[in-house]
């Protein structure tokens, strides 16, 4: 069963490496502070007796999931950890280092996503769909204080792609999205949009947000980024999400790069104008596909805003602004925007033979690698995602 764990202090897709915790959904190496140990403190071992197991895919109440299954006494709390194959070899079999950083990564969540991944006794943990290729489920044991016992247990898998179905691709090509700023002056903006299959049935991968058609010399043109949607009967969502980490050589910088929804708030409690919304993994917006899969409208869903200090907050509900890429300096600890007077809710979406890609004369990111770690995400009914905390930048 699922723990609650409110007597400590704070997303879900991945591991944000070097993030400070500023109020958000902060987590990565630097997370939540309750869960720093020495490596003399613990001694790494295994316990045979205890189960990890790939339950495999299912059908929970009309919504794709993967299970995995956990044995274990009542009295242990543990961590539940899905990663790639991958990105677990990337730790070099240092468990200790890696289950450290599990902890502060779980440490570093909001409190009702922590919760999600905090387990005791025998469970059965429920996944949004994986992507295919060979995985690993951990169970890391702590103590009452959340600290690590050094006890795991691990089990490798294999999630294999299903066949993709027509409704699948019916979104997979070149698109050109239309919309226009809210700005003075305002303007039209065009984004061609290049869709191709990450998780057949599942998942999408979409360069071309924020890429201008024309050459703009303000304009920093997101050549070289991708976003994951969504695909969920035969629309397709764009949800925050983070993108990656790099070095910023130009001002000495270390930067997290996010795709994240605004709101504008209109209401008394609070400056009027627009917010941020910190939170990952929530929707920002829907395509919906024209009869004859030519066309398609680009609308934002519903979410509500936590406005104002913690001690008056006020639940405000509205539809998402915009969305758009934005940076986290880890010298200037602050928000920054890449592009000033992107366009706004609604788009339009019009299917196009491939494009030629966008003009590279505007000024190009200075970064590192490029890398998005694969992590398993406990499953959350769309009825029971909460309100989330808006920022005024």
């Amino acid at each position: 069963m699922a723990i609650a764990i409110a007597a400590l202090t704070g997303c879900r897709k991945h591991i944000r490496p070097e993030r400070q915790n500023n109020g958000g959904n902060g987590g990565g190496n630097g997370g939540g502070g309750n869960g720093q140990q020495t490596e003399q403190t613990i001694t790494v071992k295994e316990n045979k007796t205890w189960v990890v197991e790939y339950a495999g895919r299912q059908d929970l109440s009309g919504e794709t999931v993967d299970a995995v299954s956990t044995t274990v006494p009542n009295n242990v709390i543990y961590l539940i950890s899905v990663l790639s194959l991958a990105d677990y070899q990337s730790y070099d079999n240092d468990k200790l280092k890696f289950m450290q950083n599990e902890l502060d990564w779980v440490m570093g969540m909001d409190k009702d996503v922590r919760e999600n991944y905090v387990y005791t006794g025998p469970a059965t943990i429920y996944l949004d769909p994986l992507r295919h290729g060979d995985w690993y489920a951990f169970i890391i044991a702590v103590d009452s204080e959340y600290k690590l016992t050094g006890e795991y247990a691990s089990v490798c898998f294999e999630v294999k792609e299903e066949a993709p179905t027509q409704e699948f691709l019916k979104w997979v090509g070149t698109w050109k999205v239309n919309g226009r700023t809210d700005g003075r002056p305002a303007r039209d903006v065009t984004y061609i949009l290049n869709i191709e299959s990450l998780e057949a049935n599942y998942m999408y991968q979409v360069s071309g947000w924020e890429t201008l058609e024309v050459e703009e010399t303000d304009w920093m043109q997101m050549n070289l980024e991708s976003l994951v949607t969504f695909f969920d009967d035969g629309d397709m969502y764009f949800t925050a999400q983070y993108i990656q980490t790099y070095d910023d050589t130009e001002y000495d910088d270390t930067v997290e790069e996010v795709f994240l929804g605004e709101v504008f708030y209109k209401g008394t409690h609070a400056t009027p104008g627009i917010y941020i919304i910190e939170r990952e993994d929530i929707d920002l917006a829907v395509a919906k596909l024209s009869d004859d899969g030519k066309s398609a409208t680009l609308k934002p869903v519903e979410v509500t805003a936590l406005i104002g200090d913690e001690s008056e907050q006020e639940e405000y509900t509205t539809l998402f602004y915009d969305m758009k890429y934005f940076g986290w300096s880890q010298k200037e600890m602050g928000w920054f925007v890449y592009n000033e007077n992107v366009a706004v809710f609604p788009f339009t979406m019009e299917r196009v033979e491939a494009a030629a890609a966008p003009l590279t004369k505007a000024p190009a990111l200075k970064r590192g690698s490029y890398d998005r770690p694969h992590r398993g995400k406990v499953f959350v009914p769309k009825d029971q995602k909460k309100a989330v905390k808006a920022r005024k930048l």
